[in-house]
């Protein structure tokens, strides 16, 4: 089955090689995580959205931020996207500390002529310094905010959902009822949670009323804020609830794997 799977999906890339050629290059050349369909979706939606700015949270490399600042160029827009990238931990490990990743998503803006188009803010994203964030956002509204960070899509929508104008984008990544837990280190900040949290925690939100799937290519949903929304609804207190359920889910899982290991 993983052969067939290796086959299929060697195959898959090699037609995207040829049909999304310049969304192929782009993961290739950045070492992006998604697939070239997705950047191809992503440029097309933030192309046609309003001329407003974008948040996204997690560049990693600069892929997305990328395809986005290319949307924004070519059709004329005078908005920004601003990147959130923590630029260490998690995958950035395979690259080097935060220095290195730092210059590395910089050197991606420029070699793909990204930067006049989008603000860096090379930090990790939290509940306290969000309005740093916010502060950088010049329209009066958001077109679009884009997760595919630590899984903590509570913190973005309590922070960005509100300013997001109606009918606005949301994307998503790592969505994905998947258990792929391990023991926390820095190649893995979230002990392989990070899946499940994003998929729990927005399916909260969408039971809230708060996001409104549209689409999903492979573990990338896309949606948007649906009109005549109520974020009352929103409830921290039950996605803190949700993160700590993961949690005791992923420590019980380790534990009995533990066990399973001494026995045999």
């Amino acid at each position: 089955m993983k052969v067939l799977k290796s086959v299929l999906r060697n195959v898959y890339l090699a037609y995207e090689s040829v049909a999304n050629s310049k969304f192929y290059n782009l993961r290739q050349q950045t070492n992006g995580m998604l697939l070239p369909l997705v950047y191809k979706k992503i440029y097309q939606l933030c192309y046609k959205f309003p001329d407003l700015d974008i948040v996204e949270i997690g560049g990693a490399t600069g892929a997305v931020s990328i395809a986005i600042a290319w949307a924004i160029r070519d059709a004329k827009k005078s908005s920004k996207l601003i990147v959130i990238e923590k630029c260490e931990g998690g995958t950035r490990t395979d690259v080097g500390g935060y220095s290195e990743n730092l210059q590395l998503i910089q050197k991606h803006f420029e070699d793909f002529d990204a930067s006049a188009q989008l603000h860096l803010f090379p930090h990790e994203l939290t509940f306290e310094n969000g309005k740093e964030v916010v502060a950088l956002i010049k329209t009066p509204k958001i077109a679009a905010f884009i997760h595919d960070a630590d899984g903590r899509v509570d913190r973005d929508f309590y922070l960005f959902w509100s300013l997001l104008a109606p009918g606005g984008l949301i994307i998503i990544d790592d969505y994905a009822n998947e258990e792929k837990y391990k023991p926390i280190s820095e190649r893995h900040p979230t002990g392989g949670a990070k899946s499940m949290i994003t998929y729990r925690l927005l399916n909260q939100i969408i039971e809230w009323g708060l996001f409104q799937p549209t689409l999903k290519i492979g573990k990338t949903i896309f949606g948007i804020k649906p009109h005549h929304a109520d974020f009352d609804r929103f409830d921290l207190e039950r996605c803190n609830q949700i993160i700590k359920e993961v949690e005791h889910e992923r420590t019980d899982f380790l534990k009995k794997r533990e066990k399973s290991l001494v026995l045999h």
